[in-house]
């Protein structure tokens, strides 16, 4: 019989010769135990697991019900502090919502119910419902309904309802249903829905009242009311109502009024730029050459809107053995009539230099103009009216020379006043051709 020299080990049984028969039946047998030992293992693992989950669950559970209990908001009728936690609310101040709250120099509290007054500063946890005043600054990190007043700044975090008054600036960083009144600067970083009124300048994303500031506003959304400034005016989206500003505005699209020096629109609606030079993308422009019974080649662009636009024109001519020549600036209006005609009035005032480059001399020639337009195709008109003109000249020239224009052909009102200032008026012609 053939035996097996193979060497098998386990925790019960040592086996270093047998037949090869008992040898395949020991081997299977020791199997059998093998997986059961692991199967009963594993029923005493997931007991355990089980029992375990069940215990983590109970645990986490009874430490939830009791965070909750201790970070459960509190509410009580007044605190005094000096600076927290120097106060009657010590260490738990910034978990308690106060009806009363004064702060000797600065707090940190949980929330006001009703008033807080700080001598320095004070910052809320949580939300306010009424009124925060500090000397230097207030801070919200939730939700403001009422009233912040402070020396320097004011801040709120989430959405805000009411008034914010510094004296140099208050930011929002959420939806404002309020408005905000600052020495130096206002900022909205969301919608606002009530007016901005700063010093220097407003910060709004999309205002329903308006912004008015000392230099500049920018509201980088939508715009219903005004937008006034000292110096510009810029928004991102539509306006609709007024933008004025002692140098320039800017709208993407214009439903209302812009007046200033500079103006531009992206697209207009409705409405009317009045500046020096406005330009309106989807507006009117129109390039010109003309002539006249003073300047016999004249060349102008014109810009803006056809109720409203502006004129910028140089000229020349050559009478009497010298060379005139000028630049002015002018403004006008256009009706559209029927049949491609149109009608145009147009002041212009141009300074005119008399055989040089300068006349360094008040030598004004000022005209009012009224002329008829004929399309003869889709981008050309041709157009041709009558003019009234003024023109004015000093006697001496700003070194005392004497100075005597010549540049007028002819007169229907000629009078030197004490002030050695001559004037003429005299009807006249324009005519040209328009691209």
């Amino acid at each position: 019989m053939k035996t097996n020299k193979n060497l098998i080990e386990n925790d019960e049984i040592t086996l270093h010769f047998m037949p090869r028969s008992l040898f395949l039946f020991a081997q299977f047998a020791l199997m059998v135990k093998r997986v059961e030992e692991y199967q009963s293992k594993q029923k005493k693992s997931k007991r355990m697991k089980s029992l375990s989950i069940a215990l983590i669950m109970m645990l986490s559970t009874s430490l939830g019900l009791r965070a909750q209990e201790e970070t459960k908001p509190k509410t009580r009728p007044f605190q005094i502090s000096f600076i927290t936690p120097l106060g009657t609310n010590g260490l738990d101040a910034w978990n308690i919502t106060n009806k009363v709250s004064i702060n000797l120099y600065a707090g940190y509290n949980g929330g006001v119910d009703g008033i807080e007054l700080s001598g320095f500063g004070s910052m809320l946890k949580n939300d306010m419902t009424g009124t925060q005043i500090s000397g230097f600054g207030n801070m919200i990190m939730g939700t403001g309904n009422g009233f912040q007043g402070a020396g320097n700044f004011n801040y709120v975090k989430g959405n805000f309802k009411g008034v914010q008054l510094a004296g140099f600036t208050n930011i929002a960083l959420s939806d404002m249903n309020g408005s905000q009144f600052s020495g130096f600067a206002n900022v909205s970083v969301d919608k606002i829905e009530k007016i901005q009124i700063a010093g220097f300048a407003n910060y709004s994303k999309g205002n329903k009242t308006g912004q008015l500031s000392g230099f500049s506003n920018v509201n980088n959304g939508n715009l219903k009311g005004i937008q006034a400034a000292g110096f510009s005016n810029v928004n991102t989206k539509s306006v609709k109502g007024v933008q004025i500003a002692g140098f320039a505005n800017y709208a993407k699209i214009l439903n209302g009024l812009q007046i200033a020096p500079f103006n531009y629109v992206d697209s207009l609606e409705k409405g009317l730029p009045i500046g020096v030079f406005s330009f309106v993308k989807n507006g009117y422009r129109a390039y010109e050459i003309s002539t006249s019974e003073t300047l016999y080649g004249v060349a102008s662009f014109k810009t803006g809107v056809k109720q409203f636009y502006n004129i910028v024109s140089v000229g020349a001519s050559y009478n009497n053995e010298k060379t005139y020549w000028g630049w002015g600036y002018g403004v006008g209006t256009m009706f559209t009539l029927k049949n491609d005609w149109g009608l145009a009035v147009e002041l212009l005032s141009y300074h005119i230099n008399e055989d040089e480059w300068f006349t360094d001399a008040i030598n004004m020639h000022n005209k009012l103009q009224l002329t008829a337009s004929k399309k003869v195709s889709k981008k050309i008109e041709v157009f041709g009216g009558a003019s009234w003109n003024v023109n004015v000249s000093e006697l001496e020239d700003s070194d005392g020379n004497p100075f005597k224009s010549t540049f007028t052909p002819y007169d229907t009102f000629n009078k030197t006043y004490d002030n050695k200032t001559n004037v003429k008026m005299y009807p006249g012609f324009t005519a040209g051709i328009r691209f």
